[in-house]
């Protein structure tokens, strides 16, 4: 019986071995995963595929990690993220936060100590996509107000009773 995939995470991480062991222990918890080596690769990803959360590295030839989540932001605003780094930096962790990061995890780390993050990162996605359709839907419903309302006084008007 297979299970039920937690949610859909992209991993982006130059350093291949990483990405790999990280993909690979991902998959082995239930997160369906995919994983790039490069800023160009996950948003070619991004693109043609929808993801719940984004795990990249910081430092990366071509494209860094916070270039690369402004574009993925772009693609997709409901897109969860999360930086890893092997560096300390309260200025780059501010600044991640800034563009709307979720969490900057400090490498290295334990796969065990990552999964509750994940966990709660999914959950957040969850939450915006749930709250972006109770947005739509009040939209919705306020719009047809607005036109039924439209519709009865000039429904009136041309009745004659509306001032």
């Amino acid at each position: 019986m297979t299970r039920q995939a937690i949610g859909k995470i992209l991993v982006v991480d130059d350093e291949i071995e990483l990405k790999n062991a990280l993909v690979e222990g991902l998959l082995k918890r239930s997160f369906d995963t995919r994983g790039c080596t490069s800023g160009r690769e996950a948003l070619d990803a991004l693109r043609t595929e929808t993801f719940d959360l984004l795990i990249s590295d910081l430092k990366m030839p071509e494209m860094d990690g916070i270039t690369l989540v402004k574009a993925a932001l772009e693609i997709d605003p409901g897109l969860v993220v999360l930086i890893m780094t092997g560096q300390a930096s309260t200025q780059a962790a501010e600044h991640a936060q800034d563009i709307g990061v979720f969490d900057y995890v400090l490498k290295p780390f334990r796969l065990q100590t990552l999964v509750p993050i994940l966990i709660l990162a999914m959950e957040t996605r969850r939450s915006r996509e749930e709250i972006a359709n109770e947005v739509e839907q009040w939209r919705n419903a306020a719009a047809r107000r607005v036109e039924e309302k439209a519709d009865s006084h000039v429904d009136l008007r041309l009745e004659g009773r509306a001032s």
